[in-house]
């Protein structure tokens, strides 16, 4: 699918019950996008040429075989505006909980990773080295959880109208991304709209207005009374962050999403839910069978998130080459936000209460890994290497101690090991020289 002008603005509207009470039902606007890109580009004319400029770029931007040693950590703040919102709590926890969801949805962690629809499965991507973390300094130098706390406040998710509202709270946006968590988002009195994230944009980042919008009663655990599924929200508005658009933008006959790998589609004409089972026919829209768990669908309120498509990754690599994004992951930066110890040879998942106690060695290697497991294994193990696309390189069960792993004919880069059974489920990052 191509689109040469893509749409500005995204906004997630959804609605739900609280705690067993109606919360009020939002508007429903059909996320706002046409109007707020039109409104935008009518006030910035030239940021028209740049984005458009961009959008060239990003269709020849290649799909990287590996991660080339490169690691994109982001150093985030987030803004509460209320530490209960929609009568959950927003604390340290909460957001730290939200924030190891998404990292593990753009890692492939999720639990539901490797139960996609069979069709989907082979343009599934993983993305082990883009990390998303808490800033640990500020910009004054001082240390920081990342989060900071403000009076209740509303209305940071409309295009205009809060600007100075909003840059009197913003961190430098070339040195951090800005997360507003707020209960109403459009000071409209309903606080059941979920996020709003904003693309890649120079003007915004030069006048700090580059965000995320998100409503707290929809991070993390917050949502297990409800969806749990859910509070992959965050990670959709993350997909934006990093320039994805909706996968039914435009419906059957418009330019969609200029994302080759994901099928037309129209949720609104069609209203799908999840697939009934991981080799269904159903749902269909547009003719085809819809990529329903796609993080960049809707389909967050029926449970059905679990997976981006290889060309959703390499779209948002291309996006961190943007200039209002390229700037947060170098090492000066990394340095400046206290985050520069979250990539070489770092396990980037593990479950609790493990019984097993896994180390790899060398790591970062030439490509000889040895895998060691030191501990009581009831049942057998499985083991898959992939590269940063989720492509497997290969895999095989395990139940020695040792295993050996040769990657010294796939080239240099970044590569997730995953072991999975009974007992464990984790992953460790290889870092092939």
């Amino acid at each position: 699918m191509s689109r040469i002008l893509f749409l500005f603005v995204v906004v997630l509207c959804c609605s739900r019950f609280s705690h067993g009470q109606p919360v009020q039902q939002p508007v429903f606007h059909h996320c706002r996008t046409s109007e707020a890109a039109a409104t935008f580009y009518e006030q910035h004319r030239e940021f028209k040429s740049e984005q458009q400029a961009f959008e060239e770029f990003t269709k020849s931007f290649p799909a990287p075989a590996s991660a080339a040693g490169v690691c994109y950590v982001i150093p985030v703040v987030f803004h509460v505006y209320g530490t209960t919102q929609g009568g959950y709590p927003v604390n340290l926890s909460i957001i730290q909980g939200a924030l190891n969801m998404a990292n593990d949805d753009f890692h492939g962690l999720n639990s539901d990773y490797n139960s996609v629809h069979t069709q989907f499965m082979g343009i599934r991507a993983a993305m082990p080295d883009i990390i998303f973390a808490l800033a640990q300094i500020d910009p004054s130098g001082n240390a920081t959880t990342g989060i900071i706390n403000h009076p209740v406040a509303a209305g940071f998710g409309n295009g205009s109208g809060y600007d100075s509202l909003i840059q009197a709270d913003a961190w430098d946006n070339y040195k951090y991304m800005n997360i507003y968590v707020m209960n109403d988002l459009y000071d409209d009195g309903v606080t059941n709209n979920s996020g709003i994230a904003w693309y890649p944009n120079s003007w915004m980042s030069n006048n700090n207005l580059a965000r995320i919008v998100y409503n707290g009663a929809y991070l993390g655990v917050n949502c297990n009374s409800w969806q749990p599924e859910f509070a992959s929200t965050l990670t959709h508005e993350f997909g934006h962050w990093l320039n994805l658009i909706h996968t039914f933008d435009g419906g059957c006959t418009g330019n969609n999403d200029n994302v080759s790998d994901t099928p037309p589609c129209d949720y609104f004409l069609d209203n799908y839910g999840c697939h009934p089972s991981s080799t269904a026919s159903t749902p269909i829209s547009c003719g085809n069978l819809v990529n329903a768990e796609n993080y960049m669908d809707y389909s967050g309120t029926s449970g059905c998130y679990r997976m981006f498509t290889q060309g959703q990754a390499t779209r948002m690599y291309a996006a961190l080459q943007h200039p209002a994004r390229i700037t947060l992951w170098q090492t000066s930066n990394l340095q400046a936000t206290g985050l520069t110890n979250l990539c070489i040879g770092t396990g980037i998942a593990a479950a609790p209460a493990s019984q097993i106690n896994v180390t790899v060695f060398p790591n970062p290697s030439a490509g000889q890994f040895t895998l060691h497991l030191n501990g009581s294994m009831k049942k057998l193990l499985r083991l898959e290497v992939t590269d940063m696309l989720g492509r497997r390189i290969f895999e095989k069960q395990i139940t020695g101690e040792i295993t050996f792993i040769d990657l010294s004919a796939q080239p240099p880069g970044i590569y997730v090991l995953r072991l999975s059974g009974e007992m464990e489920n984790r992953a460790i990052r290889l870092v092939r020289e």
